[in-house]
């Protein structure tokens, strides 16, 4: 097959207006909401948020040595794939394209795709020089090489004289002759269309297509063949084998329900499916499935997943703390406590990281735990909250 071939085979990034995420298989709706009407019952009021359920060490070791956490390889090669025809044209229609990207890209795969192919990055200088920076604080941005400015986000703080950097990189963008190529989180652009109409100088953003069953199934099944000995997952339940497909070429169900509660985000779908596996371990829950010829030592149980619930009222401190993240991406405490309408944010910190809503990252600072993130939105759903169209 040639590179030709492939690029025609590969996915490609498309619209954001486009972008639907898998469907939630009937009968898991339907216990999805039977399991939120039993939380709502059994509640107490000091109950924590979330299901703070780990797995096992031995499992996430294991885990780790047959497959490492991924960086979305599939993404940089249909990006790629997006945006080779525009990149080799010498003389393209538009001189910018738009990247949007889901909450909890921990693998940055905008700045790694630019990495990987030689691309400039203008990287956003520190968060505390953000309020009342103007023109004067951006670097010279001309040159030859496509210039990629990786996350938005870092580029602004939602407090007063906050926007004036984003401003003035949007005003210089529009008048530079060079090819540019510009990532965002999701809820930070639908923040900075209205906030400061960031769609009348950035063409409509692209998005990938929605890791459905069938993509999940191709995915994960990449990853375990590559392996010298290759990871079998099967169905605490049933024992079937989770990456085989039925006789009309269907993957199992439990593929299609983690599209679904993911909303087809890859990193999202990655974390859920890590939390849902086990090893047959003795008295672990695995032991109660059924007897099935196989090499333990390279050998997955999956259980089903979580079900993670989040109050849409009576909690609304929780609420914006998690909306102004999903906006800013990491933040520090302190810069988190700068962008509330509230100050009393620090127990509220300890609950959510307390519950596994939030957690630190490499750097010390506060995001939305990914695997959390579909009960966050739809808290923030119910609540009435403005919600990115990802």
């Amino acid at each position: 097959m040639t590179d030709a071939d492939r690029r025609e085979q590969s996915p490609r990034f498309g619209p954001l207006a486009d972008y639907r995420a898998p469907a939630m298989p009937t009968r898991d709706t339907l216990q999805i909401l039977a399991a939120r009407a039993r939380e709502l019952l059994r509640r107490k009021p000091d109950a924590p948020l979330i299901d703070d359920a780990r797995l096992r060490a031995s499992t996430l070791d294991m885990l780790d040595e047959a497959a490492a956490p991924p960086a979305c390889g599939p993404l940089i090669d249909e990006l790629q794939t997006t945006l080779k025809d525009w990149l080799d044209d010498d003389h393209p229609s538009q001189r910018m394209q738009c990247i949007v990207l889901p909450p909890g890209d921990d693998n940055h795969v905008l700045g790694m795709w630019a990495e990987t192919y030689g691309h400039a990055v203008l990287d956003a200088p520190e968060r505390e020089a953000l309020p009342g920076a103007g023109p004067a604080a951006l670097p010279e941005l001309a040159g030859d090489r496509v210039l990629v400015i990786p996350a938005l986000e870092s580029w602004f703080v939602r407090q007063r004289d906050g926007l004036w950097l984003v401003r003035a990189l949007l005003d210089r963008l529009a008048e530079l002759d060079r090819r540019v190529v510009v990532g965002c989180n999701s809820w930070a652009w639908q923040y900075l269309v209205r906030a400061i109409r960031a769609d009348a100088v950035l063409p409509a953003p692209l998005i990938f297509q929605p890791f459905d069953a069938l993509r999940l199934h191709r995915w994960f099944s990449a990853i375990s063949a590559s392996q010298a000995e290759p990871i079998q997952f099967l169905d605490a339940s049933s024992g079937d084998d989770i990456l085989a497909l039925d006789d009309d070429g269907r993957p199992h169900d439990r593929l299609f329900s983690l599209a679904a509660r993911s909303h087809g985000i890859p990193w999202i779908a990655w974390r859920l499916w890590r939390r849902s596996l086990r090893r047959r371990i003795p008295d672990d829950e695995a032991d109660e499935a059924p007897e099935v010829a196989d090499d333990d030592a390279h050998t997955l149980w999956v259980i089903a997943l979580d079900e993670f619930s989040l109050p849409g009222r009576g909690n609304d401190d929780a609420l914006l703390v998690l909306h102004a993240l999903l906006i800013h991406g990491p933040l520090m405490p302190h810069q988190l406590a700068d962008v509330l309408p509230f100050t009393g944010a620090g127990n509220t910190l300890n609950s959510l990281l307390a519950a596994g809503i939030l957690e630190h990252d490499a750097h010390g600072r506060l995001v939305c735990t990914p695997e959390a993130y579909p009960a966050i939105r739809t808290g923030l759903t119910t609540a009435g909250f403005p919600i990115a169209e990802v």
